[in-house]
């Protein structure tokens, strides 16, 4: 039978997810997950996942200091960040860039503890396969493994069929797993995946179970202020992310992408006429019609992206990576969505539509500031209005049309 005619067993996978999850944390004691036969319904045996447990130290050897040292100054690098106030969210994303840095990968999942959903969620998604990751958002098999071993985890293809299915969802030959503590209790993890077979060595392991040791301090500070800083952050009407919120992720994602060297967008959005829906209908309408189109915004958006609620009837998106091809699709499956949804105005007899105007900027293509790139952004934002409102307009495409018209 080839691995890929197995297919995970439904009863077996709810009571894994139970077992796994149970009270919050992993149990110790070992759990199966069967494969079965699809038409005998036969479970199969497992290798053990002890076989994945890497032997680690709390200091790196001579050999690696002198061989490494360009991933040993990612760790200082770290060291030196620890006393800085960060949201949890930058901070684990800054961790699967220096995990880049220390082990060339092909794609990274880092999940970690949601306090208030009380489970495991999936925090970063930088992936090969552009598949829906849903399946695989309240955890994995190896952040379990993770969890309840509190070690790294090197695994290859073909000799466990749970971490074989997972490996081959991602596309990917060969996994590194390192956990994330909070004050001396597994959190979550950091999972690096390659398309190479045994892409990863017991040195790269070493290497980046000591940025995890290094990281306990900044996560532990994070993970305290996560609920002050969700309520503090946190618009009361929309629960959307407040401006102020958005003023620092913009700043933190301007300094992520000088790093990085890659662009991003931001998306100024305002729902149209929306003035004339308030003095019709009443304020408690139209605060229901703005709880409606950030449900809106929010939905199908990925967890690195940024959606808060910038004043009024207008809203902000931050899309990590993206350039200006990739935010026009999103910006118009937003408008789209808003278009074609029924809002209803008090009752289910008075129903109204509703369409937005989106304005984009992109990060370096358009501009290099945060000032700028937020002025453009709006400068895009006011000429979709006074273009006749319900579309989109990019600021490269504004500025290049205000070009030709002066020549």
């Amino acid at each position: 039978m080839e691995l890929g005619s197995l297919v995970p067993d439904p009863r077996a996978a709810e009571q894994w997810q139970h077992a796994c999850f149970q009270d919050g944390w992993a149990r110790t004691r070992p759990i199966a997950f069967p494969m079965t036969n699809p038409e005998s319904h036969t479970p199969y045996p497992l290798c053990p996942p002890e076989n994945f447990v890497v032997k680690v130290f709390s200091e790196l050897s001579r050999a690696t200091v002198q061989e490494r040292w360009e991933a040993v100054n990612v760790i200082l690098r770290l060291s030196m960040l620890v006393g800085l106030q960060m949201q949890l969210e930058a901070t684990l994303n800054l961790l699967c860039d220096f995990a880049t840095e220390i082990v060339p990968h092909d794609a990274t999942l880092a999940y970690f503890w949601k306090e208030d959903e009380q489970q495991v969620q999936l925090r970063v998604a930088r992936t090969l396969n552009p598949a829906p990751m849903e399946i695989l958002a309240r955890g994995n098999i190896l952040n379990f493994w993770a969890t309840k071993y509190s070690r790294p985890l090197l695994v290859p293809h073909g000799q466990n069929t749970q971490a074989d299915a997972l490996l081959e969802r991602l596309q990917a030959g060969s996994a590194l797993a390192v956990p994330l503590f909070v004050s001396n209790r597994v959190m979550g993890s950091i999972q690096l995946f390659s398309r190479a077979p045994d892409a990863f060595s017991e040195e790269d392991t070493q290497l980046l179970w000591m940025l995890s040791l290094v990281a306990e301090t900044l996560l532990t500070h994070d993970y305290a202020n996560e609920g002050l800083i969700r309520f503090a952050f946190t618009d009361y009407l929309t629960g959307l992310k407040t401006r102020g919120y958005f003023e620092q992720q913009l700043e933190l994602e301007i300094k992520r992408s000088e790093r990085k060297k890659t662009q991003f967008s931001l998306l100024m959005i305002d729902i149209d006429f929306f003035k004339q829906l308030n003095d019709r209908y009443g304020h408690h309408v139209g605060d229901q019609v703005l709880r409606d189109v950030a449900s809106i915004l929010m939905k199908d958006m990925r967890e690195v992206d940024t959606v808060a609620r910038y004043g009024g009837e207008e809203f902000v998106l931050v899309l990590p990576e993206t350039g200006g091809a990739g935010a026009r699709l999103v910006a118009e499956r937003l408008r789209r969505a808003v278009e074609q949804a029924k809002f209803f105005a008090g009752s289910p007899n008075a129903i109204e539509r509703l369409t937005i105007s989106i304005g984009i900027a992109v990060y370096e293509q358009d501009a290099q500031f945060r000032r700028d790139l937020i002025e453009f952004a709006d400068a895009a934002l006011y000429a979709a209005k006074s273009q006749g409102r319900n579309r989109l307009v990019l600021y490269s495409e504004l500025a290049q049309q205000q070009r030709r018209e002066v020549s």
